[in-house]
């Protein structure tokens, strides 16, 4: 029997746009700046992860929270927070070696290249996210993401494996475990809900590396029952990468687009990447100051309403993913105080009645 659909939306009260942390460490004080300007501007979701500067993100973030909250008790209450695990990277890494070293390694080690592991076992969440509990300064994490575990699946591609079907039911065994580690933590009131942030969610059907928003389901529901937490989930779209939109890859017969499966599960979408798109290896960055700004521009400015037009870039960028059904909050890393301004008035901006145009046209420019 399927789930029933969630309420749509549940994160929408936290606000549209959300402060991305990719970036950001405890040891600028412009990035605490930008922080604590979007905090004040109305942001109400911050994105983080176990990995972002080896911990240092996250320090920030507990630092200026708690401090909000010394100054207005019940202040951190208004904010939501995502973290994720699965990189073992810097001081993870250096633990990884050292388990190894005692003969107490993590299971289920992903070695996929020299300075980049990844895992996804129970015993890893458990240690990891009691480090980012203590980073964050809180007894209770509101969402925690698996982060990328498509490692798996690319691993797997590297070496040469002829079996996918394997493979995949291999990844998604371990995926199921994973959520079923989640689910122990939110009876335990460790956790609000959980989810998977992947950038191969959104790609074509029958790609090695490719996920399943579908088969994520299936594990949640595996791992929870018909009540299970799987609440989130994360990926990258910009106006060149319209995956999510365009590309029918998971669902009843692989009909759907992540985002119509989302929609239809209930669940919160929390886009990445909105101003850096990834074109064959390039990054193009969708902002005034871009070499590409112009020539983005003209293509994208007879689409918009005429009001829009003469927004910035990021704006206008911002604008067309907020207009797009599904979609509950655009991640922005907004690391430096002018960044936070350019980012927050892209919600003062009109809606884009139809974006799915957009991604279309953008998808021709890529393919030519």
């Amino acid at each position: 029997m399927p789930d029933a659909p969630r309420p749509a939306d549940a994160m929408r009260p936290f606000g549209r746009i959300g402060f991305g942390c990719y970036r950001v460490d405890d040891r600028t004080p412009a990035h605490k700046s930008a922080l604590e300007q979007a905090l004040e501007a109305g942001c109400r979701l911050i994105d983080t992860s176990t990995n972002y500067t080896d911990g240092g993100s996250e320090s920030l973030v507990g630092a200026v929270l708690a401090e909000r909250e010394r100054r207005a008790p019940g202040s951190r209450r208004q904010v939501l927070v995502v973290s994720k695990i699965g990189y073992v990277q810097g001081q993870n890494l250096d633990l990884a070696f050292e388990r190894e070293r005692q003969g107490d390694p993590f299971p289920e080690m992903v070695r996929y290249m020299d300075g980049c592991w990844h895992c996804i076992h129970p015993d890893f969440l458990a240690d990891q996210l009691r480090r980012s509990l203590s980073r964050l300064q809180a007894e209770r994490l509101d969402v925690c993401l698996l982060h990328n575990p498509e490692y798996f699946l690319s691993d797997a591609a590297h070496r040469g494996a002829k079996d996918l079907e394997a493979t995949r039911s291999e990844f998604y065994r371990r995926v199921q475990e994973a959520f079923a580690f989640f689910e122990e933590q939110v009876k335990r009131g460790v956790l609000g809900g959980y989810g998977v942030s992947s950038n191969s969610v959104v790609a074509p059907e029958g790609g090695a590396e490719t996920t399943s928003l579908q088969r994520f389901l299936d594990a949640a529901r595996a791992a929870g029952g018909a009540g299970h937490h799987f609440r989130v989930v994360q990926w990258p779209m910009n106006l060149f990468e319209g995956g999510a939109a365009l590309e029918a890859n998971t669902g009843p017969g692989g009909a759907q687009t992540a985002l119509e499966a989302a929609r239809a599960a209930g669940l919160d979408v929390l886009i990445n990447r909105p101003l850096n798109a990834i074109l064959e290896g390039r990054l193009v960055r969708l902002s005034d100051v871009s070499p590409a700004a112009r020539a983005v521009s003209e293509h994208l400015d007879p689409l918009l309403p005429e009001r829009l037009r003469g927004a910035t870039l990021s704006r206008k960028a911002i604008a067309v993913l907020l207009s797009t059904p599904g979609i509950s909050t655009v991640l922005v890393g907004m690391r430096r105080p002018a960044w936070v301004d350019d980012s927050m008035g892209a919600l003062d901006l009109p809606a884009v009645p139809d974006p799915l145009p957009i991604y279309r046209r953008f998808a021709e420019l890529t393919a030519g």
